[in-house]
Parts: C-alpha cells; structure tokens; sequence
C-alpha cells in the first residue's frame, strides 16, 4: 500500500501541475480501486492522515470547477479528498469558498468531516480570520454534523482566539450527539494546553452546577494532565458533580486520573 501511495501521489503531482484533468482522473482511479476504498468502507485515522490528506493536497493547483464535484463522489474516499483540496484552496485565498465547504462539513461519513476537520486544523495559522469565521459558523449550526467538523479545527485558533472559543463552546455542555462529546473533550484540552485552563475550569465549574450535567464530558476534560495545575478548582468540580445522582463512576475515574497526575483530590 505504502509503494502504491507514493505512486499515486507522483502521478497526481505531475498531472495536477500539468492542469490535466484527464490523467488526475486516471491516478484517482487508482486510489479508489484499492480493495476496501471502492467497497466504502470505514477509513481508519492512519489511512486519514497517510493517504486522504496528502492526496487531497496534490489536486490544489487545479481548477476549482474540478474539484466542487469530487464532493458529491459516491465514493467516502473521493468525498474526503475533494474536501481536503477545496479546504486548502479556500485558506489559500483561491476559488473556493466557505459555501464549498458546507457539504463536506455535514457530510453523512465521519470520515469526511475528519479528514476536512483535520486540515483546516493543519492549515490554521495562515488564515486566522477565515478559520475563525468558520468555527462560528459551524459551531453555532443547529445540526450536529457541523460543529463536529469545527471542534476538530478550533485548537488551531486557541493562542489568537481563545476567549472566543470560550463563548462559543459553553453551550455544547448539553450536545446529546456523542461523536460531538468526543471532540468537544479534545478541543477543550487544547485550550486547556494552550494557556486558557482558568477559562476552562470556570465553563466546567458552570456545568458540573447543572441540574444533569454532562458528567462523561466534564470527568474527560478533568482527567487531562493539564488539569493537575488547577487541584482547588478540580476539587470544587468534582464536589460539585459528586453531589448529582449518577455521577459516581465519572468522579472515581477523574480522581484517579488526578491521582497518576500526582494530585489527590478527596471529596469525603
């Protein structure tokens, strides 16, 4: 797999620079022939990161007009890769637009949204304003889908936006989509690494005093090393969450997350 992708990626270098659509059709067909690309199914994160995003990047150079249909591809692979080229012809300030990337933000595939996430994530400090606009967006967009794909991307905006991100992640305490929890918990710790644990601990504190908080969430962020620097604030927390019906296995696994961090939180 590895000689067939660095195959690939040669041919699609020189076709794309050559602006051939003819000869990038014939390489993607390639890729999408591999066995488990052409039968959809699940692309895991190494094929993600090895294949779809540096493929993704070969195409930037040609027209956009060619790449908006790679979008609607059959294929999750074709879906991944157009959205990967169309992100990094949108932050280079080329045809594409944020419009073109709303299809693959609410791509039904996770593995589309990942893969455009995961660029934007690595494209962000060269257009703040754009990735910013973006994950407000996003963010604040009632479906699910969306603020998934922008949670993936936000901790590239944590040194320059970081109040912001704040604000707009308070809400999403109460996000019932799981995959949502999920890089919600990641994004937090990003900007709990990046300088902003007080904020952080503030937004958790705000939810650990719900009437039902989300007791996963909260235990997750909490576990994180980064946490062990704020212990008065981690304990008042876990106090807080402790004293909610049904939270006892969230707490006993932050405290003991706490523990291997080197601080002993005890709520007797």
């Amino acid at each position: 797999m590895k000689n067939e992708t660095r195959q690939l990626l040669r041919d699609l270098k020189t076709a794309a620079i050559l602006g051939n659509p003819e000869a990038v059709d014939l390489a993607l067909n390639g890729l999408l022939g591999f066995p488990g690309v052409a039968a959809n199914d699940r692309m895991d994160d190494g094929f993600i990161e090895k294949t779809i995003l540096p493929v993704g990047r070969e195409l930037t150079p040609l027209k956009t007009s060619f790449l908006r249909p790679l979008i609607s591809h059959s294929l999750v692979a074709g879906r991944a890769i157009g959205a990967v080229a169309l992100a990094d012809q949108y932050i280079a300030g080329k045809q594409a637009t944020a419009k073109d990337l709303q299809k693959p933000a609410n791509d039904p595939r996770l593995e589309v949204r990942k893969a455009l996430g995961r660029e934007l994530l690595i494209l962000g400090n060269k257009d703040f304003g754009k990735l910013m606009a973006l994950g407000t967006s996003w963010l604040t967009n009632t479906a699910p889908k969306p603020r998934y794909t922008a949670l993936i991307f936000v901790p590239a905006l944590a040194v320059n936006h970081g109040e912001q991100l704040v604000g707009l992640l308070a809400p999403l305490d109460r996000d019932s989509d799981w995959d949502v929890r999920v890089v919600l918990v990641d994004a937090l710790n990003s900007l709990g690494q990046a300088g902003l644990g007080e904020s952080v601990m503030e937004m958790l504190h705000t939810w650990a005093s719900d009437q039902n908080p989300n007791g996963w969430v909260i235990s997750r962020v909490l576990s994180a090393s980064w946490s062990a620097a704020y212990p008065a604030q981690t304990r008042v927390i876990l106090g807080e969450l402790s004293s909610k019906n049904g939270m006892e296995s969230q707490v006993k696994s932050a405290v003991e997350a706490l523990s291997r961090h080197g601080v002993e939180i005890n709520l007797l």
